[in-house]
């Protein structure tokens, strides 16, 4: 007798939490970078950045705990990410569907707001001032993840025993 999936089940009852976690932190997001597009852009890159993070000999799958991650992605903020894998506004515009244009005015206000750099060379780079790093790190990614910990949690509740559905 094949088992049916607990999040087919269970789909109602964990979607709803689920878009809850998304909208809490979008509605979060969007205070920080005044905009969706701002925010959807900001996100993009940070996903390009924790990618290149995961790639660093520096980072240990082993010792993967939240702390070392911040604490890595804090010395790369400060000492530069690997420019090898170059972020371009085409490729924003393909990950987000945005227009070209639209990415290029969102990434000028995230330069003026010292989030990120752009040059034709290194593409847009993630340069967070220490004001912002500690911002992101301290305080919106510290609320992003108890958030996401507690929706992980209803997740886990609403499984059966001995099946591992993560």
């Amino acid at each position: 007798m094949k088992m049916e999936n607990p999040l087919k089940i269970n789909l109602l009852s964990i979607w709803d939490k689920y878009l809850f976690f998304q909208i809490n932190r979008s509605r979060k997001a969007l205070k920080l970078f005044g905009n969706a597009n701002g925010y959807l852009i900001f996100q993009v890159i940070c996903w390009h950045y924790a990618l290149i993070l995961k790639k660093s000999p520096e980072f240990d799958y082993k010792r993967n705990y939240g702390d070392n991650v911040i604490k890595l992605w804090e010395k790369f903020g400060k000492k530069g990410f690997n420019f090898k894998s170059v972020l371009t506004y085409t490729l924003v515009s393909d990950l987000t569907g945005l227009s070209i244009e639209t990415v290029r005015r969102q990434v000028f206000k995230l330069r003026k707001g010292k989030w990120v750099d752009y040059s034709v060379k290194f593409g847009i780079v993630l340069t967070p001032n220490e004001q912002n790093n500690k911002l992101l790190t301290d305080v919106f990614n510290a609320k992003e993840v108890e958030s996401f910990g507690s929706f992980l949690d209803i997740v886990e509740k609403r499984r059966e025993p001995n099946l591992n559905i993560m």
